[in-house]
């Protein structure tokens, strides 16, 4: 038997199947770096940003919007081996898999052993032929541009929603009836312009543009901002800025759309009642730190790990594209700084920014 590449990545995508959890366990047992997922969407974004080699896919009960995910999949990796797990009662929809660009089948309940082969003999192909996933620049570019022109066709009509919602609201008492109405829609259009600015960030990073700054004024901003709308009282937020902290060198809006990305990520792991602490200090190597401390139900141990991946979220019921983490850790990073996250011992979630404090 030819030795297998242990650096080949798998993709599982599935729900509730016992037959495939022992699939997973069992290549992971072999070398094999199986990643695994529930929804579609997640596993395009998995596809793209983890250099996915070989998928394994369940057709019988994840709701698929049928042979668009194999088209987009295609796209990203022309290369890609799929392989389709299916039940008798869905051959039909199987076979339509096959003819759309699947590689191979399995039918359901299989031999574990099976599958294993089926997929080691593909890992002997990879070893033998060379990498199957050459990423090119090219392909990136034209992933940067696709983002930056759906950002831009998103926000000019935002742009003005927004601002015919912002006058309506200023010509409007707030014992009118539609008053609590037109300040939900305006709040939505910032949620939405907050989703296209990180989509900008991701797509076209730049070198900060630093000037001294205040990391207190700029959480103090963010803070207000959120306490602004409508769903404040949910979410208790308590600050403990430390009054002496040294001034920075620093790119005032990036570090406000980091902290502001943590705060809305914090916010919604609250989900109700609940509570937010956010500390400053000055630490005692070089630097200014801010800690986020939320009461929220914590990342699960087997996903810390990859909270700051793009387009990753901790749950189906999550909304967003899952890139505001994903930003402010590139955005922190660029400042020379540290963005850490780890569990609370008894709930919730806390995450950490290091920033220096540079010569000025």
């Amino acid at each position: 038997m030819s030795q297998m590449s242990i650096n080949n990545k798998v993709l599982a995508i599935f729900r509730e199947d016992e037959n495939m959890r022992a699939a997973v366990k069992l290549l992971e047992t072999r070398g094999y770096d199986v990643l695994c997922e529930t929804s579609v969407f997640h596993a395009i974004a998995t596809v793209t940003e983890s250099k996915v080699e070989i998928i394994i896919l369940d057709v019988d009960d994840l709701g698929l919007k049928e042979m668009e995910f194999l088209d987009v999949v295609k796209k990203i990796n022309p290369n890609l081996f799929i392989l389709i797990s299916f039940c008798n009662s869905n051959r039909e929809k199987a076979i339509k898999y096959l003819e759309r660009g699947a590689d191979c089948y399995i039918l359901k309940p299989f031999y574990i052993s099976e599958l294993f082969a089926i997929v080691h003999k593909f890992s002997d192909r990879i070893s033998q032929n060379g990498n199957l996933m050459q990423e090119t620049s090219e392909t990136n570019k034209a992933i940067d541009n696709l983002a930056l022109r759906i950002a831009h066709e998103i926000n000019n009509p935002l742009t003005t929603i927004s601002g015919q919602l912002q006058l309506r609201l200023s010509q409007m008492e707030n014992s009118n009836p539609d008053y609590h109405v037109y300040e939900t829609l305006e709040e939505e259009t910032q949620r939405i312009a907050e989703t296209v600015r990180s989509l900008v960030a991701f797509a076209q990073p730049r070198e900060p543009d630093k000037e001294i700054v205040n990391l207190n004024d700029i959480l103090k901003d963010v803070i207000c901002s959120f306490k602004d709308t409508e769903k404040a009282n949910e979410v208790q937020i308590v600050e403990s800025l430390d009054k002496d902290l040294p001034v920075i060198m620093a790119d005032k809006e990036q570090v406000s759309l980091a902290c502001r990305n943590i705060i809305d990520d914090s916010r919604g792991a609250v989900n109700g009642k609940g509570s937010l602490e956010i500390v400053t200090k000055r630490g005692t190597n070089g630097n200014i730190s801010v800690t986020f401390c939320d009461s929220g139900r914590g990342i699960p141990s087997e996903k810390i790990d990859r909270v700051f991946d793009p387009f990753f979220v901790v749950n189906d019921e999550e909304r967003g594209m899952g890139l505001g983490l994903c930003v402010s850790h590139d955005i922190i990073k660029r400042h020379g700084g540290e963005l850490t996250v780890e569990n609370q011992k008894e709930k919730g979630t806390v995450f950490q920014i290091a920033l220096p404090i540079e010569a000025i």
